[in-house]
């Protein structure tokens, strides 16, 4: 417990070292836009490869098809209690469609991946990757018909569905299931990008939030409701649903991390390109990302994860 604390401090500290920049306009938001898309192509898809090369992987095939499987699952599970969310919660105002989409798609990219690198270690890394799969899919499928009025749905773009993360994760898969040897220049270079990933994504979120009014985000009890929801209620009931079908602790505790995480950045990026003003969902994803520091330590002691 004392080193998850010390782990997930070193990440608050990356966060706020963000924000502090942010404020102080060191850099902006065209910069961490530019950041942003440079963590997610090029970091991350760095940390995803090098979990897999010249590695001994502590994972058999038919327990990474059957864990897939599981996070197909999981994704399931929080689509079903975000639907219902807002009416069980009682919220009557604001954007349904948008409170629906911030519980059911959590951060696995900026988060969810450096949480199980700094828990389980690089080994997990490449499970973890996993969740883009399912992710990416519901995202730009469900998600995005959520934002649309009835009637005016949009098809699947593939384009948008196969994002880097993803396309590095199926490479991995397929290093992965042939055990190919990879030179090691090439395993040095992409080890150097992937110790960069963390830090950098951490800080990416941090100048994100630096752009978000602290005090509003505090004030709107239905933030708090949603927030419990994303942060406690959806890793709890998939917790109570995977370890019915999984016995390996170390792909039981990547699957909770990463649903656990708070809600995903790119909800308020598709609702401003769908109308939405980005402003609440913004708010939700601040208020969840901080909370997120406390919850997920708590839900890893109190799951003996």
């Amino acid at each position: 417990m004392i080193v998850l604390f010390e782990k997930m401090a070193m990440l608050v500290t990356l966060l706020a070292s963000g924000y502090v920049c942010s404020k102080l306009k060191l850099v902006g938001p065209e910069f961490n836009k530019g950041l942003s898309k440079l963590v997610i192509n090029f970091f991350l898809v760095g940390m995803i490869l090098s979990s897999v090369i010249n590695k001994e992987m502590e994972l058999t095939g038919s327990e990474v098809c059957k864990g897939l499987a599981m996070l197909f699952l999981a994704q399931i599970i929080c689509f079903v209690i975000a639907w219902f969310s807002p009416r069980l919660l009682g919220i009557r105002d604001g954007d349904t469609a948008m409170y629906r989409m911030l519980v059911t798609f959590m951060n696995n990219g900026f988060m969810g991946l450096p949480i199980v690198a700094a828990v389980y270690g690089d080994s997990a890394v490449f499970f973890a990757s996993l969740s883009n799969i399912p992710f990416n899919l519901l995202l730009y499928t469900v998600g995005v018909s959520m934002l649309h009025k009835r009637g005016d749905g949009e098809k699947l773009n593939l384009k948008k569905v196969l994002s880097a993360p993803l396309v590095a994760t199926l490479v991995a898969g397929v290093i992965f299931a042939f055990s190919i040897p990879i030179p090691a220049v090439i395993d040095d270079t992409i080890d150097t990008i992937s110790n960069a990933t963390i830090p950098l994504s951490m800080m990416c979120i941090g100048i994100t939030l630096g752009n978000v009014p602290i005090k509003d985000a505090f004030v709107h009890p239905r933030l708090y409701a949603l927030s419990f929801v994303r942060l406690i209620v959806c890793p709890l009931v998939v917790w109570l649903v995977m370890r019915m079908f999984i016995t390996n602790p170390v792909i039981l505790g990547t699957i909770v991390i990463i649903y656990a995480c708070p809600s995903a950045v790119m909800c308020t990026i598709l609702g401003i390109e769908n109308g939405r003003d980005g402003i609440e969902s913004s708010e939700a994803i601040f208020l969840s990302t901080v909370l997120s520091m406390l919850t997920i330590p708590l839900l890893v002691q109190i799951l003996g994860l």
